[in-house]
């Protein structure tokens, strides 16, 4: 039913395993994690919603989690395709945005450019862009030729362990 992207310390990426599945084991036995060639980093399919397994994930003990996003959306990586999207995701409305892209291989060159790129789409159909203080944040996650999106509100994204700059 969704996706959820977590952070965790690279090489340690079998062991969060264990303790994500473990956490979710209960609500969801068929939980398995896709595969996609990057250290420090599990994609979970889930048959939970994203919201709810991050949720659960947020709230079980664990000690290699850095961070949880809920994944709305996955498409191939491309600026064109992600700008659509994120467009798609974040709706019509005035609302504070702030883009943020983290890349992972080498199919797109550069996450600032793909920030800048939904940035623009999205000021063009009127939201504002505001890195310091906003309504919502697009997180952008390109894993090689597949990208993650994920557009909530500030306190959407669940962080548990501090030391991930990368995550």
């Amino acid at each position: 039913m969704g996706f959820v992207l977590i952070t965790v310390p690279y090489g340690k990426e079998e062991a969060a395993g264990l303790e994500v599945l473990d956490c979710l084991f209960h609500q969801d036995h068929n939980a398995r994690f896709v595969e996609h060639g990057y250290g420090g980093l599990l994609l979970l399919d889930t048959t939970l919603s994203p919201e709810d397994a991050a949720i659960a994930l947020r709230d079980c003990p664990t000690s290699s989690v850095f961070k949880i996003i809920p994944v709305d959306s996955m498409v191939d990586s491309d600026i064109a395709a992600i700008s659509r999207e994120a467009v798609r995701l974040t709706g019509e409305g005035r609302r504070r945005v702030a883009a943020v892209c983290k890349r992972r291989g080498r199919v797109i060159a550069s996450s600032s450019e793909v920030e800048a790129a939904v940035g623009r789409a999205l000021k063009s159909r009127g939201h504002v862009i505001d890195l310091k203080n906003p309504d919502l944040i697009i997180r952008i996650d390109i894993i090689g030729e597949r990208t993650t999106i994920s557009v909530r509100h500030p306190s959407g994204f669940f962080t548990k362990m501090r030391g991930s700059e990368d995550g």
